[in-house]
């Protein structure tokens, strides 16, 4: 039989050098000490290991979580690298992000309108650190931007919520994070400046839809949905099922799509729910106006490479049609001759499927196509044109082609 030889760790190695040179002082102890002596040794001896070996629980994270070194509290990003550094478990780093933030961030509503609306996420995060204070939306997304730095999967929610038996018609934010193969829900506003222990953090989807219901129907992270109608009435669960979901493949496919992509999937799900009104109503508009911005961008985006393509394409054809001009001197081979114009051809085939991506875009609002697809037409029609020059010029014999010039 083979035996396997593992290598020891250095932290084991350690241990077993203390364990020598505490069993050899245990054994030079004198018996007439007494077994007094003897057990507070022994004691001494355990009490390394002892320490050693206790788990990361919920009041050694708190207690530590707190209080970070100013240095690391500017961003997002060094706040993540210092909990990544100095807690173990992902329970206890998404608990030292959850009590950081909201033992350090203030609830104020007057940075509802300074620091959120019109905020890239950024942005956001950067002024909800700079003034240590916001509100349920800087909570959550200062929240969730920790979890995303340490590579844990989080978004953030909104939607309505039930405080005191009654639904509050304003949107709240929280966030939903994946712990092990479960997504968890959190709430850190309403947990700013816990005493003994969290009342809403990492709660099952099931228990948290009986306070919260997200816009979104996607984040409820339930196996059927449940209406706005069972939530205001204040039964989360009855008879009443909606649409069925497979959680897990369908977050997992919605963290796939990009920034673009996931709005109008957001959109879509909202839209088959009927359920716009309120709050609800102005988030939805918020979003569709995020999807029109975003598709502004890229068409304009679109729109200059496509005029820089049309530019580039007729630098290059004037350059050809000096060349001919020139009656094609100095002489250059035939293969080089016949292959000027396919750069040419390239560049206006890229800025036409451009212009007709803006064209076929429902949300292109700003950009008229007309003008720069008729000159990419016209210089098409020039360029096929010489193409066919071309080809019978290669095709010629070398004394008659100087008369295809003059025809």
């Amino acid at each position: 039989m083979n035996t396997i030889v593992r290598r020891l760790s250095q932290r084991e190695i350690y241990f077993m050098k203390c364990l020598k040179i505490q069993a050899v002082i245990f054994c030079r102890i004198p018996i007439h000490l007494g077994m007094k002596w003897r057990t507070l040794l022994m004691l001494w001896m355990v009490f390394p290991f002892a320490v050693q070996a206790q788990p990361e629980n919920s009041f050694s994270v708190d207690s530590r979580a707190i209080y970070f070194p100013a240095s690391v509290t500017h961003s997002s990003q060094s706040l993540a690298n210092y909990i990544l550094k100095n807690f173990h478990t992902d329970e206890g780093r998404i608990r030292a992000a959850y009590r950081w933030v909201t033992a350090n961030i203030r609830y104020d509503k007057d940075s509802m309108l300074s620091i959120n609306w019109s905020k890239e996420n950024d942005e956001k995060i950067a002024a909800t650190l700079r003034r240590k204070k916001g509100v349920c939306d800087n909570f959550a997304s200062l929240f969730t931007d920790i979890l995303v730095k340490m590579d844990m999967p989080a978004f953030v929610v909104s939607g309505y919520c039930r405080t005191t038996g009654s639904i509050f018609n304003q949107a709240h934010s929280w966030t939903a994070v994946k712990l092990k193969e479960n997504w968890l829900l959190c709430d850190p506003t309403w947990d700013i400046n816990y005493a003994q222990s969290p009342r809403y953090f990492l709660i099952p989807p099931e228990d948290f839809i009986q306070s919260h219901w997200p816009f979104d129907p996607l984040w409820q992270l339930l196996p059927h949905t449940v209406s706005y109608q069972s939530f205001e009435r204040g039964f989360a669960f009855s008879n009443e099922k909606g649409p069925a979901l497979n959680v897990g493949d369908s977050v997992r496919a919605f963290a796939a799509l990009d920034q673009l992509q996931q709005m109008e999937a957001a959109a879509r799900r909202m839209k088959a729910a009927d359920v716009r009104q309120g709050a609800q109503n102005n988030w939805y508009a918020y979003n569709q106006m995020n999807i029109a911005i975003i598709h502004g961008e890229r068409n304009m985006q679109l729109y200059n490479a496509a005029v820089n393509e049309l530019n580039e394409a007729s630098k290059l054809f004037n350059k050809y049609a000096a060349y001919r001009n020139d009656l094609f001197q100095p002489a250059r081979p035939d293969e080089e001759i016949r292959e000027m114009l396919y750069p040419v051809k390239a560049l206006i085939l890229a800025a036409k499927q451009k212009t007709t991506t803006i064209a076929s875009a429902k949300e292109n609002f700003q950009y008229d196509t007309g003008d720069l697809s008729q000159k990419l037409a016209t210089l098409n029609k020039k360029v096929d044109e010489q193409i066919s020059f071309l080809m019978r010029y290669v095709t010629t014999d070398v004394l008659e082609r100087q008369k295809l010039f003059y025809r």
